[in-house]
């Protein structure tokens, strides 16, 4: 398999999956997140609101 079939391979699957472009961001349900991650995003989506901004990312936590 070339690189060139493999990148139309992974654009088709992509389509299938409903997602486009590049900034789409697999999903991720948090489940098996350490506490320690869990405080680290929780942090950063707090200080992001306490700017007056959205985190740059969704974050399940």
């Amino acid at each position: 398999m070339t690189l060139e079939q493999l990148s139309d391979s992974i654009d088709r699957k992509k389509a299938e999956l409903g997602y486009s472009g590049t900034d789409y961001v697999a999903r991720n349900s948090g489940k098996y997140r350490t506490q320690s991650k869990r405080d680290l995003l929780r942090n950063i989506a707090e200080a992001a609101a306490a700017r007056g901004e959205k985190p740059k990312f969704d974050a399940n936590y």
